[in-house]
């Protein structure tokens, strides 16, 4: 059998419940051999540091250094849940329960069973201390501007496109550790922002009512994701109202920047979107990957996106859907505040002073890692321009199969020489993505071969089609009904099917579905939680929207008219095709 260039993870016997929910918003594809050195391996070491700072970690945690809050399984990346409930197991107040309402509702994981050492009465005091100060917030956390800076740092040292090739190679290589920083930060305000909505949540169940947890979150504002469908929505407006412009985009988005308009509208857009690329052109699909398509290097994926919301007739902006959204979470607070005793109310009451500020945090630091990515992104693409031009694959996801630390090199002396071992992984490459991975993993036992993961999706059963009358649950998400007819899309750059007030039904969403979420009428998404992507933009566009609807994708026909009721997390089939 050829060589695998996937290191398969060993699970931790102590912490044996590895799942893929969540971490598909992150890694949702097939994990490379650059992805993962370059990302992963510091990922897991800034995770552990971020914890020990916030005190969730205690030093008898791990027996080895090797990936265990991140593992490796099948391929895929995945996410070790029985760790990540010690922040709610070792933070007072807080609950197992919380975290995974938080970050793992979808798929039924198995119950937290207490074992000695789980509990640490140095971590939870180290956590209380992380928890007051996190309750007190009352602006933006300076993580975000230490993000900010260390982002700015790491760019600036990059060495012009014209550098040599070992120069080039050498950056690549430094970016693990500028990574570190700044993912250890996202980690922080990622747990804190868990914690400090664990306290709603719990207090949302003790009111008997657990989906108005979404009312009193909110919208936060000011949340970098949601940003980005607000500015392309100015940008659309602008083809909306020029004939030229939605001549150009009729005849689709391919080379459309080359093909822009030479007058005044034409000048306005290229203007527009060129302020856009410069702001937020780092993000796109699986953007945590070091060889995945940016809107700075595919820019067809954002005007794909302003495609369909030049479409809308009605107003897109934010604002006219968020009228309501003060009203509902007073409401709520109404509702579950004389459920809770004294000193969770206090706890309630500065909870919901400070999730705002924490979400807003949780989002921006998360994009400054991401941004902070770029310019190695930038470095890796010419790099394998400059081989394809001697020959090489010009494919970045197949060069990403090769080690960054021992055959990158060696490629770029001599591209021809791997191109063999490229194919072959490759050909490896294209087996994993054809699999859907096991969405838990709770043994050495059950880590999956890749033959056993095909011979089980061949044996598999078809998913049963949704009828007229069914009803899909999921888990609240966003707030509101709204009707629509679905709209099955697997990829943010194909959904040119997507029409204004239809819903969106995906299997997941990052940053780079945002501006695809303006002009839905309503987000279904087969997995997510309380602090999922989908979950936060929704909150912030004021879209109604239910997560962790099992096969949703699978289950509901294309064209299939629904309603979807975003506080009891429910999708109605109202009219079939």
């Amino acid at each position: 059998m050829a060589t695998r260039w996937i290191i398969e993870g060993k699970i931790d016997p102590r912490w044996p419940i590895n799942t893929r929910g969540n971490i598909g918003e992150v890694f949702p594809e097939v994990l490379t051999a650059l992805g993962y050195q370059l990302g992963v391996l510091p990922a897991e070491r800034a995770w552990r540091e971020a914890y020990d700072d916030l005190g969730i970690h205690h030093k008898g945690d791990f027996s080895t250094d090797d990936p265990t809050i991140i593992g490796l399984y099948g391929g895929y990346a995945y996410l070790n849940l029985s760790y990540l409930r010690m922040m709610g197991v070792r933070a007072p107040g807080s609950s197992p329960e919380a975290i995974d309402v938080a970050f793992f509702g979808e798929g039924k994981p198995p119950p937290y069973e207490p074992r000695k050492g789980d509990r640490r009465v140095g971590s939870s005091l180290k956590i209380l201390r992380t928890v007051l100060e996190a309750l007190g917030t009352k602006e933006t956390p300076p993580l975000v501007a230490d993000s900010f800076e260390k982002a700015e740092r790491y760019k600036k040292r990059r060495p012009s496109l014209g550098a040599p090739d070992d120069d080039l190679v050498d950056y690549l290589m430094e970016f693990p550790e500028a990574f570190s920083g700044l993912f250890a930060n996202h980690m922080k305000t990622t747990a804190i922002a868990a914690i400090v909505s664990g306290i709603l949540s719990d207090a949302a169940t003790a009111a008997g009512e657990p989906g108005l947890v979404t009312h009193l979150i909110g919208a936060s504002g000011n949340v970098r994701s949601a940003q980005y469908s607000q500015e392309l929505s100015a940008i659309a407006s602008i083809v909306r109202r020029s004939s030229s412009l939605t001549a150009a985009f009729k005849d689709g988005v391919e080379d459309l920047l080359d093909r822009l308009p030479d007058d005044e509208d034409g000048r306005a857009f290229s203007a527009g979107f060129g302020q856009f690329s410069a702001k937020h052109g780092h993000r796109g699909p699986n953007d945590w990957e070091l060889s995945s398509r940016t809107w700075d290097n595919t820019p067809e994926l954002a005007l794909g996106a302003i495609d369909r919301m030049r479409l809308a007739e009605h107003d897109l902006s934010p604002s006219t859907r968020l009228g309501k959204d003060d009203a509902k979470r007073q409401a709520a607070i109404n509702r579950v505040r004389p459920h809770l005793n004294f000193l969770d109310k206090v706890r309630f009451d500065k909870a919901l002073e400070a999730i705002p500020f924490w979400s807003q945090a949780r989002e921006a630091t998360r994009d400054r890692a991401v941004r902070g990515a770029m310019p190695a992104k930038q470095v890796y693409r010419e790099l394998v321009r400059r081989a394809a031009e001697r020959g090489g694959d010009p494919d970045p996801v197949k060069i990403a199969l090769l080690f960054p630390d021992t055959e990158l090199r060696d490629y770029m002396a001599d591209p021809v020489s791997k191109l063999d071992v490229i194919a072959e992984r490759a050909a490896l490459f294209a087996r994993y993505s054809a699999i859907e991975p096991r969405f838990f993993i709770t043994s050495q036992t059950q880590v999956p071969t890749l033959e056993q993961l095909e011979a089980a999706a061949s044996a598999a059963e078809t998913t049963p089609r949704a009828a007229l009358g069914d009803v899909l649950t999921g888990d609240a998400g966003c707030s509101g009904v709204a009707r629509g007819r679905a709209r099955i899309v697997v990829d943010p750059s194909d959904a040119m099917a997507l029409q204004p007030g239809d819903v969106l039904v995906a299997p997941l969403t990052d940053p780079s579905w945002t501006p695809l979420f303006l002009p839905a009428a309503a987000v279904v998404v087969n997995v997510g939680a309380l602090m999922s992507h989908a979950v936060i933009v929704s909150r912030e566009l004021g879209i109604p929207c239910v997560v962790a609807v099992e096969g949703a994708t699978d289950k509901l026909v294309d064209g299939t008219l629904v309603e979807v009721d975003g506080t009891a997390g429910t999708v109605t089939i109202i009219e079939e095709v």
